[in-house]
């Protein structure tokens, strides 16, 4: 019976096949670049769940490979009444190619004429159907509503498209682009290594995660993405309480409510942010006595040492962690996640998807 750990696992396999084949894949998104980058001032990510916190934990990489502001929304903005201008670039992500919101605000903008394109699993889905322009995510057909696959995946096609739009627009060298393919190619097998090391360092903490009240993660540039991702697969496979909070941010109010009952994650690359997610972590544990830091230097025993080597694509070594603690969080406590989810009940008062 394949499980959600397996697609956990099959991740490393996937990202090679998407770096494998990425010419051919970005083949028609690069003609259709080519006329418009020189117009373009901005690009726009919009997605939900899952889809939206890979766009979080994309945009500081894609910024640096592209040379343009990179923002995310959520569809609904649009929907709202949000400015939409024209010389941005709209990329409107969706794994499955079926949320309503998105494929009705990509109806909306392209049909008004707006720069826009997509991004979901397959050429096949309703969305790309209804996009000028798509990109195939290359991360096949996922089992299961609670994406861990898709998420990675979704990272790392959106910032080779980053990278795309840099070459097409002349900030990004072709010897740059070389060493960082380079540097992602190194992703696949850094995955293989963490996801049994997390496992284990799982199986020794887990007591102190189910005594815990809720789970935070917390981390800056695109560990803040992944921690939103965190809160969002804490929530959907063990139903833990839990959040995602930016490093600097949870130190700016949060910071008042922590106490021991919750278990503070830090997500630290060891970069610039390195000394602050130091100084946090000894004060949740020294102080709180509830807390954990996963990144290359430890600060004891208790915490996960991860050291990476992907450079700008360092957030996908570290993305297996809280899948693998949700994982595990969600055996433990009993909850079958192995099946799909029953939403008949759901459905009857609101549809998310079609």
């Amino acid at each position: 019976m394949t499980t959600i750990l397996d697609c956990i696992e099959r991740t490393p396999p996937v990202l090679e096949r998407i770096l494998e084949q990425q010419e051919q894949v970005y083949a028609e998104a690069a003609s259709f670049l080519k006329e418009r980058t020189g117009k373009l001032k901005e690009i726009v990510l919009l997605g939900c769940g899952t889809s939206y916190t890979a766009s979080v934990t994309a945009q500081y990489s894609m910024e640096r490979v592209s040379g343009l502001p990179v923002r995310v929304m959520y569809p609904n903005d649009i929907a709202g009444g949000r400015i939409c201008a024209p010389d941005s670039l709209y990329v409107f992500l969706s794994q499955t190619g079926t949320s309503g919101i998105v494929c009705e605000m990509m109806e909306k903008l392209s049909g008004q004429g707006y720069f826009c394109m997509s991004m979901t699993e397959s050429p096949q889905t309703r969305l790309a159907k209804l996009s000028p322009c798509h990109i195939c995510l290359n991360c096949g057909k996922e089992e299961f509503s609670m994406r861990t696959l898709g998420y990675t995946a979704s990272v790392l096609d959106l910032i080779l498209l980053g990278m795309k739009i840099g070459l097409a627009g002349g900030f990004l060298s072709r010897e740059r682009s070389e060493a960082l393919l380079r540097e992602a190619a190194t992703v696949p097998d850094s995955q293989r290594a963490v996801i049994p090391e997390a496992k284990e360092w799982y199986q020794k903490r887990k007591r102190q995660f189910s005594r815990s009240d809720c789970i935070l993660f917390t981390g800056a540039g695109a560990l803040y993405g992944l921690a939103l991702e965190g809160a969002v697969k804490l929530w959907e496979m063990p139903q833990i309480i839990s959040a995602g909070l930016e490093l600097e941010d949870g130190m700016h109010g949060p910071n008042f409510g922590y106490d021991g009952r919750q278990c503070v994650v830090i997500l630290d690359d060891g970069g610039a942010e390195s000394g602050k997610a130091h100084r946090l972590a000894r004060y949740v544990k020294e102080i709180m006595h509830n807390g954990l830091l996963v990144g290359p230097v430890p600060l004891g025993e208790e915490d996960f040492v991860l050291r990476p080597r992907g450079g700008l694509f360092s957030c996908l070594e570290y993305s297996v962690v809280p899948q693998i603690m949700s994982y595990f969080l969600a055996v433990d406590a009993g909850r079958d996640i192995s099946g799909p989810m029953d939403r008949s009940v759901m459905n009857r008062y609101f549809k998310t998807h079609s």
